[in-house]
């Protein structure tokens, strides 16, 4: 790891992140990366006393301002200010929050999809998995984190991991405990589409899928 992967890292760090990773992305093609061949990919850890409230409340409704909402803004937040930073020291860099996204155009709000997904960059980290859920699961959080990432030219120290296959296994409780029945059938693998996985129409934020994944149960209870 160079100096500017440490300066970065301990930036992130003075932000509470609970995890930074450098990811290199030229693999994708220029409207994924934008030419630009580094990402840098934070998570902000869900509180664990939010996600037991959720699992014992079976009438619980996602909202935009509960902790949940509240961490996803946090990221976006962190991100652009890394973004910033990069800028003022002369690289190009792209905040990929969900102002960032807006500001750049790339977020298609009639399909719900941006050119590059978070999840996209998670899988090129070598973090973790895509579960049934569609949810991008960790060893020490599950599905409990909310990501952001910076899309950037920067000098940065990043290494191509290997892509991990699901670990879901026979397990199929998101799928059961949705109660709009959105996740479909399909196992994620690099030739699986989001449709084939999830119906973002049906999809009503419940965090259900995110909450009973034993992943998670495993992080909230340990």
């Amino acid at each position: 790891m160079n100096t500017l992967n440490l300066e970065i890292e301990q930036f992130l760090r003075s932000e509470n992140v609970d995890f930074v990773h450098f990811v290199n992305i030229s693999r994708l093609n220029k409207q994924q990366n934008r030419g630009l061949p580094y990402a840098i990919l934070i998570g902000i850890a869900i509180n664990s006393q939010f996600i037991k409230g959720v699992s014992d409340n079976p009438h619980y409704i996602h909202s935009t301002t509960d902790e949940y909402a509240q961490t996803e803004e946090l990221v976006g937040s962190i991100t652009d200010k890394l973004a910033n930073l990069l800028i003022l020291n002369g690289f190009k860099a792209i905040s990929q929050s969900d102002t960032g996204l807006i500001a750049e155009n790339t977020f298609d709000f009639s399909t719900k999809t941006s050119i590059l997904p978070h999840k996209t960059i998670a899988m090129l980290s070598g973090l973790g998995y895509i579960g049934k859920n569609n949810l991008f699961i960790t060893s020490k959080y599950g599905a409990a984190q909310c990501l952001g990432s910076v899309v950037t030219n920067a000098p940065l120290t990043a290494y191509i991991h290997k892509i991990q296959s699901s670990k879901c296994g026979n397990c199929n409780i998101c799928r059961n405990v949705c109660p709009q029945k959105a996740l479909g059938v399909k196992n994620w693998n690099m030739n699986v589409s989001r449709d084939e996985m999830i119906n973002v129409y049906k999809c009503t934020a419940c965090l259900k899928c995110l909450v009973y994944c034993p992943k998670t149960q495993a992080y909230i209870f340990s």
